[in-house]
């Protein structure tokens, strides 16, 4: 294999495919169409939701490269019936929007190939295009990473998304989190999480969380309470 980066396609336009088309400098490719596929690439990335996977498998021609998926819950057989060199997963763990390039090297992946020759070239092409967090991990292990990224960021951004909404509904610059919410990150860079727990649920402040419960009540947050209450209960279990 020469020194030469490999030619990638990208099958997907969502936000995943979009930022690995960014990456790997080509135009993605409609699922739905495969209008302008190359018929000379090394890798093809197909980059779907995960119910998606094996329906645009199935879609797909005779490929002369490899072919990957980017999911995380989707076990890497799902492209086992593409006519293909190989095929395997480079399942993005980071939090990916179309408007917000990333360059590669924020990016960790988690690889997985059909043999040992594929591995080594989904790794070859992740490192020739400047990914630097690069671990292999076979179906199960990506299946609960890809569940700890949910709790991690998907739900945590469900909650700043609560206390916008209260500023915001309040005439509060929403902006005023935004220390408190890079101060709880940079925590976690040195401490377990259970020990940078803090506020009225980890020292069992009933007099508070009764507090902060009436206020969801009194702004018409039913949904927002029995969110509390549940992430309230489960803090107070945690720091006993």
């Amino acid at each position: 294999m020469n020194s030469e980066k490999m030619k990638v396609a990208v099958i997907g336009t969502g936000n995943v495919g979009t930022q690995f088309a960014r990456i790997f400098g080509t135009e993605p490719v409609s699922p739905r169409t495969l209008e302008g596929l190359p018929a000379d690439a090394d890798i093809y990335v197909i980059s779907v939701s995960d119910s998606a996977v094996k329906e645009v498998a199935q879609l797909l021609p005779e490929l002369p490269g490899i072919a990957v998926h980017t999911t995380g819950s989707v076990a890497m057989d799902a492209l086992a019936g593409v006519k293909c060199k190989g095929y395997g997963v480079m399942y993005p763990f980071q939090t990916i929007s179309k408007a917000r390039p990333l360059p590669p090297s924020s990016i960790p992946l988690l690889i997985e190939g059909s043999d040992e020759e594929t591995l080594d070239m989904i790794e070859k092409c992740a490192s020739d295009y400047g990914f630097t967090q690069t671990a292999r991990a076979d179906s199960d292990k990506r299946r609960r990473v890809h569940l700890c990224g949910t709790f991690a960021c998907n739900f945590t951004n469900a909650m700043v998304g609560i206390s916008q909404k209260i500023l915001s509904e309040s005439g509060i610059d929403a902006g005023i989190i935004q220390p408190l919410v890079e101060e709880t990150v940079q925590k976690l860079k040195s401490l377990p999480a259970k020990a940078a727990q803090t506020g009225p649920a980890s020292r069992k402040d009933l007099s508070t969380l009764y507090s902060h419960k009436a206020l969801l009540k009194e702004l018409h947050m039913d949904k927002e309470a029995d969110i509390y209450d549940i992430i309230s209960e489960y803090i107070m279990h945690e720091a006993q």
